[in-house]
């Protein structure tokens, strides 16, 4: 069977609020939501006018999708039949560490915000599946819902996931200390707002390597020096590693 009609997911967090609601809105019916979380569950259900499920197992569907935390995945999955058809949505998950025999994986590279509405060109999808009828049935679904996807294996699938950890989850705490840093001096962070804008124009843009400017990259040990006596602690380590990074990238 290549077509998916139906589809059921366990989790109710972010990625399945996101994907179900992309899968609804697209002709896809959502037939059931299971979760530990229950009033989260039961939310999402009623949302989308499904069934919430106490039991996983419970649920019915061509394709049940698991949105849960990373170390969860396996456990979840082999509560299912063999018959059914599984993918997960995990990033830094291997395939070949889980028993289904049916199981794909459906990973969506893109950070989820509760509040904040993407379209489907926004949310690559990556696809892996353990057989070929499977995957085209994965590969169906995306262009039913106008998804974009690819193919990525899971040492592939790994490598994006931590890329993406740097390009998201990093940049974004440095965002926050860079904040925090200005306000805790009572200063006004939105004169740095235009400043953080063209960093990401630049970056989209023009090439990442050579745009690099600071005093890191003009290798100026005065500038360095006093910025590191205004900092300690972690704050001070992460200005270290980052410095030496970026000298070490420019001076090869």
């Amino acid at each position: 069977m290549h077509e998916i009609s139906t589809v059921a997911f366990v989790g109710s967090g972010k990625v399945a609020s996101v994907l179900s609601f992309i899968f609804a809105q697209n002709g896809i019916e959502v037939t059931g939501i299971s979760s530990r979380n229950q009033s989260s569950g039961l939310l999402l259900a009623n949302k989308l006018g499904c069934n919430f499920y106490d039991l996983a197992n419970e649920l019915q569907a061509d394709l049940i999708i698991v949105a849960v935390n990373d170390d969860s995945v396996s456990s979840v999955v082999n509560k299912f039949d063999h018959e059914q058809r599984i993918a997960y949505t995990a990033g830094s998950v291997h395939l070949d560490t889980i028993i289904h025999p049916n199981c794909s994986v459906f990973y969506p590279l893109q950070t989820f915000t509760e509040g904040r509405v993407l379209n489907e060109t926004e949310i690559p999808i990556f696809l892996e599946s353990r057989n070929s009828t499977s995957l085209l049935a994965l590969e169906n679904l995306c262009r039913k819902v106008n998804l974009t996807f690819d193919y990525c294996n899971s040492v592939e699938r790994q490598q994006y996931h931590i890329s993406a950890v740097f390009l998201n989850n990093f940049v974004n705490h440095l965002l926050y200390l860079s904040k925090d840093q200005i306000e805790s001096k009572n200063l006004n962070w939105n004169h740095l707002l235009p400043l953080l804008h063209e960093t990401f124009n630049k970056s989209i843009n023009q090439d990442i390597f050579s745009i690099q400017t600071g005093p890191a990259r003009r290798n100026d040990q005065n500038v360095i020096n006093e910025h590191k006596k205004m900092l300690s602690g972690t704050q001070l380590e992460i200005y270290e590693a980052l410095t030496k990074s970026i000298i070490e990238t420019y001076n090869k």
